[in-house]
């Protein structure tokens, strides 16, 4: 696996040579707009808010400075916030797509960036999503007009992985932009830009801020691509993160490494206690993996997220709704990334055409392990499906 260490960036303290004083946290500029020592710096300053302070609904010291520090952790060359990571996938397909153009929307992705693409439909903009068994296959669904390859790796819900050297060569072979939702695996584990994918995105509200408490979202890549998601998606949707909200993801950044590192132990050990369990059918998740999905996780993977999902034997709605009630430490929720384990089930009473359009059973359970002790997870799951599913 790829070994990275990034613990210096996230621990970084921000230095301003002309200040008398450096705070180990940044200062929160809590502001709206900015004051200028003359007319002459406003004009300078105004032509080019993506590089200056006017106004923070374009930027802001507090925000640069977390902005900056991501797009050193992607390996990238700049970095947009946003106030959430939907705020950064409408921003994203809103710039890059236009009348005419096609996006191809590849395996289980979230569902929310599924329907705005579908919605850009009026626009002029078309979208399929389909599901590939193999990198190789996205080409078959190809065409002329396409021009975004928009995924994620590991995808949500079923967790497949894509070859992200492949398919970036395969879309600029033909002008096509990648873009990948990159939360599950963190900055920390797996950096896509490295592999020639065009756009990274992530979720702040997940591992990045880590403590279930602020929503915001990031996009990195390239300064060209970045600064023209700025100038219109960024400004004309107006997704703008609260200096607040950037400072509490600055502050998530500093223990982002070593909570990684225990999300990584953890998810090993609660998978190798249940992974045998006759009650499960199934577990999505790549370290279980085997074949050319255990190949392309060594490849880019350097750990271990903590989310994955389970099928169970028994397809009773009654039995699952008794193991979800049962769950004791692991909590009924939304999200994830934070530092409490959660169960989300998928079916909710009305849903079932959705789930078998991804191909999930009724029984399909995402759930994440957090912070707590991991034999405690385990000890808490097995006594669930006890009074579900019987021992």
């Amino acid at each position: 696996m790829k070994k990275n260490n990034y613990s210096d960036i996230c621990s970084e303290v921000d230095i301003d040579e002309t200040e008398s004083y450096v705070p180990m946290a940044p200062d929160i500029v809590q502001t709206t707009s900015f004051h200028f020592s003359n007319y002459e710096e406003f004009i300078e300053y105004s032509s080019d808010e993506k590089n200056h302070f006017v106004y923070t609904r374009g930027s802001n010291p507090t925000i640069k400075s977390l902005e900056e520090k991501l797009a050193r952790l992607e390996h990238g060359e700049k970095c947009k916030v946003f106030s959430s990571g939907m705020g950064a996938i409408s921003a994203t397909l809103f710039t890059l797509l236009k009348a005419g153009d096609h996006v191809l929307m590849v395996n289980t992705i979230y569902g929310e960036a599924v329907a705005f693409a579908k919605y850009l439909n009026k626009y002029g903009v078309n979208c399929n999503r389909v599901d590939v068994k193999s990198t190789d296959d996205i080409a078959n669904y190809i065409k002329p007009e396409t021009k975004m390859i928009y995924f994620e790796s590991p995808s949500s819900q079923k967790f497949e992985m894509i070859d992200l050297e492949k398919v970036s060569t395969l879309a600029k072979e033909r002008n096509i932009y990648t873009v990948i939702d990159a939360t599950w695996a963190s900055p920390i584990f797996q950096n896509p830009l490295d592999y020639g994918i065009d756009v990274v995105i992530h979720s702040l509200s997940k591992y990045l801020g880590g403590h279930s408490d602020s929503v915001g979202g990031a996009i990195i890549g390239s300064a060209k691509i970045v600064d023209d998601i700025f100038e219109n998606g960024h400004q004309s949707l107006g997704s703008v993160i609260s200096p607040f909200n950037a400072w509490l993801t600055i502050r998530g950044l500093r223990t982002l490494p070593v909570r990684m590192n225990q999300f990584d132990k953890s998810i090993r050990f609660v998978l190798d206690n249940i992974k045998d369990d006759k009650r499960i059918e199934k577990i999505y998740h790549p370290y279980l993996y085997e074949g050319e999905q255990k190949k392309i996780a060594d490849k880019y993977l350097s750990g271990y997220g903590s989310l994955f999902g389970i099928d169970f034997k028994d397809k009773n709605f009654d039995k699952l709704k008794i193991f979800v009630n049962s769950l004791k430490i692991v909590s009924i929720g939304v999200s994830w990334g934070g530092f409490e384990s959660l169960a989300l089930p998928s079916f909710k009473g009305n849903n079932q055409s959705q789930l078998e359009e991804r191909g999930l059973p009724i029984s399909h359970v995402r759930m994440y392990v957090g912070l707590e002790d991991p034999n405690s997870i385990v000890e808490d799951i097995k006594q669930a499906m006890d009074k579900a599913y019987g021992d």
